[in-house]
């Protein structure tokens, strides 16, 4: 498989919200009289019809980048030697316009349509479309938006795209458990893709292209805020001289000495106790005076907090255990 790694710019990246007022049509009058396809579950329109199945602007969360032409490309050349599979249909949505004609939107299937364009301009031998309308009832614009990910057949939305669909069905007031119901997420997941969704062009792009997970991109961003950037682009740098495709924490400068510190930390509090203890602490300035007996004082309030913790589940372990002592 071809390798890309692409540089995107601000208009490569569909919108993180998407709105739209419409209402549904007849699914008979736009395929059945509109394209001459006979009504059966699976509409077989003549592909002369081919432009009357329209794209709604903006609705596909596929970024414009080159893995994606190259997907196209892929599915061109087999629709040339293999035609068009009835197995993987169009799915369309019929939208009723202001005169009471129907047109044909097309809900999932936006490579396959652009890769069927390209065969034909090639010469490919394609007789008819195989199109599944989206019912008329009892579904809106967050089921179509939905759809992109979980009616999605072909190519695997990547993390960003699935952020954007995420963030496109917040925009319905919908909560994280909500959207991470409808997608077969947890909603800590979901959260952290909708945060994901606002962060700067070129951690986005990095997500985009494989290398920097969304964990360490959020983890960056808390930590650095407008210099994430910076210390992201190094820790590629870094993960790339060691022969890596994508960035993790171990690359990150100070990744090394956060887990030394990290391992050193009870030995690190017992001395700072002792410090407090030094008839010479009283000779630092106020300043220093207070700000370690302020973090010896949240250690020590949290060390309470876990024992009262740790003794509350012992006591449920043993209840469970003889429930006639309790």
């Amino acid at each position: 498989m071809t390798e890309h790694v692409t540089t995107l710019k601000e208009t490569d990246i569909p919108a993180s919200e998407y709105s739209l007022d419409f209402m549904f049509g007849s699914i008979k009058g736009a395929i059945e009289r509109g394209m001459g396809a006979k009504a059966r579950d699976l509409w077989m329109p003549s592909v002369k019809e081919i432009d009357k199945i329209q794209v709604m602007d903006g609705l596909n969360v596929r970024v414009n980048d080159a893995d994606l032409q190259d997907h196209i490309r892929k599915i061109a050349d087999s629709m040339k030697v293999n035609g068009f599979k009835t197995s993987k249909p169009l799915e369309v949505f019929v939208v009723e316009k202001e005169d009471g004609s129907s047109v044909c939107y097309l809900a999932d299937g936006h490579c396959r349509l652009a890769a069927l364009r390209i065969a034909l301009a090639e010469g490919a031998n394609i007789l008819n479309i195989p199109v599944v309308p989206l019912p008329t009832k009892g579904i809106g614009l967050h089921d179509i938006i939905a759809g992109l990910y979980t009616s999605n057949t072909g190519k695997p939305l990547t993390t960003f795209e699935t952020a954007l669909v995420c963030k496109r069905l917040a925009g319905f007031n919908w909560t994280p458990a909500q959207i991470g119901e409808k997608l077969g997420f947890g909603a800590e997941y979901v959260d952290q893709l909708l945060e994901v969704v606002s962060a700067p062009i070129t951690i986005v792009t990095m997500i985009q292209n494989g290398e920097c997970s969304v964990g360490l991109a959020l983890d960056m961003l808390r930590k650095h805020r407008g210099g994430a950037v910076d210390v992201l682009k190094q820790g590629l740098e870094s993960a790339k001289r060691a022969g890596k495709k994508s960035v993790t924490k171990s690359f990150i400068a100070g990744a090394s000495l956060e887990k030394v510190v990290k391992k050193q930390a009870k030995p690190l509090y017992d001395a700072a106790k002792k410090v407090i203890e030094d008839p010479g602490f009283e000779g630092l300035s106020p300043e220093n005076q207070a700000l370690m007996k302020t973090l010896l004082d949240e250690i020590s309030h949290k060390e309470k907090l876990a024992d009262e913790k740790a003794k509350v589940q012992e006591a449920k372990v043993a209840a469970e255990a003889d429930p006639a002592a309790a």
